[in-house]
């Protein structure tokens, strides 16, 4: 059975000893790296976590060699590295700009060649996924021109900062660096001579930012691991790396675009595969190749309408769902005594398999799961016969169950009673089929209130610096071609018209739709409105992926 194995690095100090006096304090990168390795830990990866003193160059170094050692073809090994970036000049010459990158550890700089040295011990057939959230440029001119436009009130929200607060980017200064650099300079010259072995592993890069660019920093996290982890979704994200790097880069401001880079041995199934799987196939499947997935809304109204997800399985598959009220109940030998009619539902106990692309929960089981719950979990099995476990696959292993994607079940509104009605909401499952119907949004503006719904290919789009090249072919706004829509009931759900439908899809170039809803006490006019992602945070928006990796047949047989 492949094994994954994980080394979580994160640094918001370094020693001063060894920077000339400089600190390098940061905020965000150990919440970074202990979020990289909670999430490893849930999915099956045995995990390191280093931080600040623990991080030094020979620590990193023994951590990666010793995962090359255990790790066979077929294996994945995960490395995350949060903290500031540098560069030292290249004196081989076999980097056009003349500098190597460098990552800046506790004691000092790991070179991008000794990180080659270390792939090259691992082993042909191993997968080598790298997640770096750092930046490279770190000259003063640079920062200062980052700071200046870090003033605007564009960048201050996507950023997460008051306007004209001091942006904390993860470049290293340059005295400091140059100071080790020239404590340490014969090491450094000798690890550039020596460290050009080839790699026979198949390496998947995405960084927080191009070499030429800085990446900030947070409070909570760096921008580009809080960027990740909100595409992840907790799993629910069911795409290959390609998608989940454009859906990272569609949530960045223009100035920090992650880099998605690929070195070794080329290998088209790792590509393809969902982020983070350890084995082909599992948690969540491949994506481009027909693989299995399952995907649901962030969050639902815990009312009359039951839930409804988006599902892949492998061509001429069969599919069951089970949803319950505790992750754990998925652990079938550890909790499947604990299983009722009132926490645990699976279709397969109920209904012969399935195919398709979608699955509504049954009335009577919804309204049993979502009395008294706050989140409902759910995972996708899969089988090759219409009548039997033949080959079967799953999305969350047992042993994994406490990583199972969820939906939050938000307080049901009660209309005409004269409040606000609940907190104003539009929602959307996280991906939907391409060539499929036109989707379905869940829109709640509120009792009284008339509401309207905007869908756009780039959030950008519904920002005030970008709202004039808005078009046809890029953005829909169903105020500008119908009045003010209303419900009897909320939520009520939206669809969105098939020729908008046509046109957004085949423009959407990063392979997702943003959405929005705006709401208004008028039926005709804006009075007292208001909008679920305002203007100032447009980049923001929520969005679903355009999934173009299903079975046609299986979907005009399930529409019949």
């Amino acid at each position: 059975m492949p094994k994954g194995i994980a080394v979580n690095i994160g640094l918001n100090f370094v020693d001063p000893a060894a920077y000339n006096g400089w600190n390098g304090e940061l905020a965000g990168c150990i919440n970074d790296a202990r979020d990289m390795n909670q999430m490893a830990t849930q999915l099956g990866y045995t995990a390191t976590l280093l931080t600040d003193a623990q991080a030094t160059a020979s620590e990193v170094t023994r951590a990666i060699g010793q995962a090359a050692r255990q790790l066979a073809a077929g294996d994945i090994c995960l490395v995350t590295y949060s903290g500031h970036g540098s560069q030292i000049n290249d004196v081989t010459g076999d980097e056009p700009d003349g500098k190597d990158e460098t990552w800046v550890l506790w004691d000092r700089q790991l070179l991008d060649d000794e990180l080659n040295g270390l792939w090259s011990g691992f082993a042909a057939g191993v997968r080598i996924l790298l997640l770096s959230d750092s930046c490279h440029s770190g000259t003063v001119a640079r920062v200062m021109s980052f700071q200046k436009k870090f003033k605007s009130p564009e960048f201050a929200a996507q950023y997460g900062r008051p306007v004209n607060a001091p942006p904390r980017v993860r470049a290293a200064d340059p005295a400091a660096v140059q100071a080790n650099y020239l404590a340490n300079r014969t090491h450094y010259e000798v690890s550039q001579w020596t460290h050009r072995a080839a790699v026979n592993a198949s390496v998947t890069l995405i960084s927080g930012c191009q070499d030429d660019q800085l990446s900030s920093d947070g409070d909570a996290n760096g921008l580009f691991t809080q960027r990740l982890k909100e595409v992840w979704n907790g799993g629910a994200f069911s795409g290959n790396y390609a998608q989940f790097h454009s859906a990272i880069v569609a949530r960045m401001p223009s100035d920090q675009t992650p880099n998605l880079f690929r070195s070794g041995v080329s290998s088209p199934a790792f590509e393809a595969e969902k982020p983070f799987s350890i084995g082909a196939g599992s948690a969540g499947g491949t994506g481009s190749e027909g693989g299995l997935s399952i995907s649901g809304p962030a969050s639902f109204a815990n009312g009359t309408t039951p839930v409804s997800f988006s599902v892949s399985v492998p061509s001429g598959h069969y599919f069951a769902v089970e949803v319950a009220t505790d992750a754990g109940l998925f652990n079938s030998t550890a909790n499947g005594g604990q299983r009722n009619d009132g926490n645990f539902y699976a279709s397969w106990k109920v209904a012969p398999f399935r195919q398709g692309t979608s699955f509504t929960v049954p009335l009577d089981a919804w309204n049993r799961l979502r009395q008294g719950a706050s989140r409902l979990y759910y995972r996708l099995w899969c089988t090759a016969s219409p009548t039997a476990w033949v080959n079967q696959q799953v999305t969350t292993s047992d042993a994994n169950a406490q990583s199972s994607p969820s939906v939050a079940l938000t307080a049901q509104s009660q209309p005409g009673s004269g409040g606000d009605n609940g907190t104003p909401a539009i929602t959307a499952p996280t991906a939907f089929p391409a060539n499929g119907a036109a989707p379905r949004f869940q829109v709640n503006p509120g009792a009284g209130r008339y509401y309207a719904v905007e869908v756009t290919t780039n959030s950008w789009y519904f920002t005030d610096a970008y709202s004039a090249q808005r078009n046809d072919s890029n953005f829909y706004a169903s105020w500008k071609a119908t009045p003010f829509q209303s419900s009897a009931l909320y939520p009520a759900a939206f669809e969105l018209p098939a020729d908008v439908w046509s046109r957004l899809r085949d423009n959407a170039s990063n392979g997702r739709l943003y959405y929005r809803m705006w709401w208004t006490e008028s039926p005709t006019q804006w009075v007292g409105h208001g909008c679920t992602t305002p203007n100032s945070a447009g980049q923001n928006a929520p969005s679903f992926a355009l999934s173009r990796e299903f079975d046609i047949a299986s979907f005009a047989q399930s529409n019949k």
